[in-house]
Parts: structure tokens; sequence; C-alpha cells
């Protein structure tokens, strides 16, 4: 599986990533991807999945079934979280990598939730193209009265 981003959607928000001593963050996007799948498996595809007919315990969810425009700014920001944190100095002094880090943390952060709420973009029936009635769909919550 490819991973959400790569260098160049990097370099898009960061020109200089890849001057840091650092020429590739292939190892970084890969585990941003596999970050985003966790959390995607627990927060929304369990429940979306039932809602679409789909039982997830069966039919595990596939990274490539993601509509990756829709996630990639996010990967880009877990990935540069995960960058800046490996470039921090083992130090009790902050550095501007430190502060870097912290802002792409809270930047992933405030993406996944506009994510969340608006919905994810899913094949769910396997045939490589993403409809209409498969786009943007949220967790759907109902209140059932006793």
């Amino acid at each position: 599986m490819a991973a959400y981003s790569d260098d160049d959607a990097l370099k898009m928000i960061r020109p200089n990533i890849c001057s840091l001593g650092q020429s590739s963050w292939d190892d970084h996007h890969d585990e941003a991807a596999n970050i985003i799948d966790a959390i995607l498996i627990g927060r929304w595809y369990k429940e979306v999945a039932e809602e679409n007919g789909v039982d997830w315990r069966t039919t595990p969810f596939d990274r490539d079934k993601i509509d990756s425009n829709q996630i990639k700014r996010l990967a880009c920001y877990k990935t540069l979280d995960l960058a800046y944190l490996y470039l921090m100095k083992d130090s009790p002094e902050p550095d501007g990598f430190e502060r870097e880090h912290k802002l792409f943390g809270k930047l992933f952060i405030t993406e996944l939730e506009t994510l969340l709420t608006l919905g994810i973009n899913y094949d769910w029936d396997g045939d490589d193209v993403i409809a209409d009635e498969e786009k943007y769909q949220p967790q759907i919550r109902r209140l059932v009265r006793m």
C-alpha cells in the first residue's frame, strides 16, 4: 500500500523539509499513513461500514479505497509532525523543531476533526470509482427513545 503523501507534497507546505539533513521522509510517510489508518478504523470505518452493509470484521479497511486527495493534507501534517519530532534536539531548551512539531500536531488534529465531521470518500462497492453516494458520509448518530 502506498502512503497518503510524499516528499513533493511536504515541500508544498515546507519547501526546505528535505534540506534538514534528511533527503527523504519515506519512513515517516509510512508511519503517518499507519497512524491515520488506525484512527480512521477506530473512529470512522467500523460504524460507517455497517451503515453501508459491510461487515468490518470480515471486510477490513483498505487504504486504496480512500480518496487520497481528501486525505493528503492530513497525511502531510502528520508526516511533518513526525519529521519535526525526529529532528528535535534532546535538550531541555525548546528549539525551532519543537515549535514546528507542536504546530503540525495541532494542524493534524484540526484537519482530522474536520474530515471526520465532513465524512470520508470511500469506494464501498470496490469498483475503483467513488460514486456520489459514496462521498462524504459522516457518521450518523441516532437517538432512540425507549
